[in-house]
């Protein structure tokens, strides 16, 4: 199969001009696989980089076959079940755990810890109801089939509550997730602060950006769990985290926690520090405005992977023309 997507890359470039209009639904697979690729390893690289990266990582297929299901191209028996992760590192379980917000906004304490509104003030229209009933039916059968089989939704679940969580209550969850991630699909966002980075474009449209992909990619991170995280550790030294649905790269340091192995003490521009520098308010080297606990709601976190999806469907249309 990817042998044969290759070959469509050529025609990709040839008609550039058509796809860099097209609605944000109609994403062809060279497209899904290459952003897949650039999430998860970096944006940064060439295009024969990311092309070599594409054949030899099963992360794109994963991504594909996601995006797919939410799509409504394959169905749930053709997805394959996740399989078991680790906690990474207890004491940073343990910090997530202790700061989640508690306001009773719902009776099930899962959906009150990640359920806060955005901290920013953003104009946001719904998505259309069929879409919203599609995209949570398809989200809670993912949900209810890693709880039955003890997936890593469960795993991540069971680490962090004492308490099970009803049918009811996951399609609830499932609910709030379709909404929140189709509520984005409008937003154009400018630049705060000039740079001369060719990354950071002067404007953002995360209407370029298929939900499915978003949901694809935070069920591949996160399988769905918003106060997941994976440690990423160099020589024995926690030096960034990837925290929440969709596992956006934070600095270790910004975590401010008292453990010599964790930062290196000095800050350090991740995806989590760029993107809130030059999009949401923050000053440099500050949280005042977005902080990693709201990376931690489903909210913030879907706004800012939409933000970096974007970046990185605009940096893939350069590399491609």
């Amino acid at each position: 199969m990817k042998k044969i997507f290759y070959t469509l890359v050529i025609l990709l470039s040839l008609t550039y001009g058509c796809v860099k209009n097209q609605p944000n639904d109609l994403l062809d697979e060279p497209y899904i696989r290459y952003m897949a690729v650039m999430y998860n390893y970096g944006p940064g690289y060439s295009f024969e980089r990311i092309k070599t990266l594409a054949e030899q990582s099963t992360y794109d297929d994963d991504v594909l076959s996601y995006y797919y299901y939410f799509r409504g191209k394959i169905n749930l028996e053709q997805m394959k079940l996740m399989e078991k992760g680790e906690i990474y590192d207890e004491r940073i379980r343990k910090h997530i755990q202790e700061n989640l917000p508690v306001d009773n906004s719902n009776g099930c304490l899962f959906i009150d810890n990640f359920d806060n509104p955005l901290a920013i003030e953003i104009f946001r229209k719904d998505t259309s109801s069929e879409i919203k009933s599609r995209l949570s039916e398809r989200i809670y059968l993912l949900l209810l089939r890693d709880w039955e089989n003890k997936g890593l939704f469960r795993i991540w679940y069971e680490d962090f509550y004492e308490s099970e969580i009803d049918n009811e209550q996951l399609k609830e969850y499932a609910d709030l997730l379709a909404r929140v991630a189709g509520s984005y699909s409008s937003v154009s966002l400018t630049r705060l602060r000039s740079t001369s980075s060719t990354f950071c474009k002067e404007s953002v449209d995360l209407s370029k950006i298929p939900v499915e992909l978003m949901l694809a990619i935070a069920y591949k991170e996160s399988r769905f769990f918003p106060g997941s995280f994976r440690a990423e550790v160099h020589q024995d030294r926690v030096e960034a985290i990837s925290v929440g649905l969709c596992h956006i790269l934070v600095d270790a340091d910004t975590l401010e926690l008292n453990y010599p192995d964790v930062g290196n003490g000095h800050f350090d521009m991740r995806t989590f520090e760029l993107i809130s520098y030059y999009y949401l308010g923050n000053d440099y080297g500050k949280k005042n405005v977005f902080n990693e606990f709201d990376l931690l709601q489903l909210e913030g976190n879907t706004l800012v992977s939409m933000i970096y999806l974007s970046l990185i469907y605009e940096r893939l249309t350069e590399l491609l023309h």
